[in-house]
């Protein structure tokens, strides 16, 4: 993959926030971060959904 820009990345976050909140979903910040970390290439995309699905599920338990 190629190696992308800081304001490709960030239109990229922007886009995925716009269509979530066309279903009434907010994106929370760590997500954003590991999605960068994601198309930065610092994480493979099972890290990724490892990541948020941990956070997730520890955010339910806390409720």
């Amino acid at each position: 993959m190629k190696k992308m820009s800081s304001k490709e990345i960030d239109e990229i976050i922007e886009n995925v926030k716009a269509s979530l909140a066309v279903e009434n979903i907010k994106v929370d910040n760590i997500s954003v971060i590991t999605g960068k970390k994601y198309l930065n290439g610092e994480i493979s995309s099972k890290e990724a959904i490892d990541s948020i699905t941990e956070y997730i599920r520890n955010k339910q338990l806390r409720q």
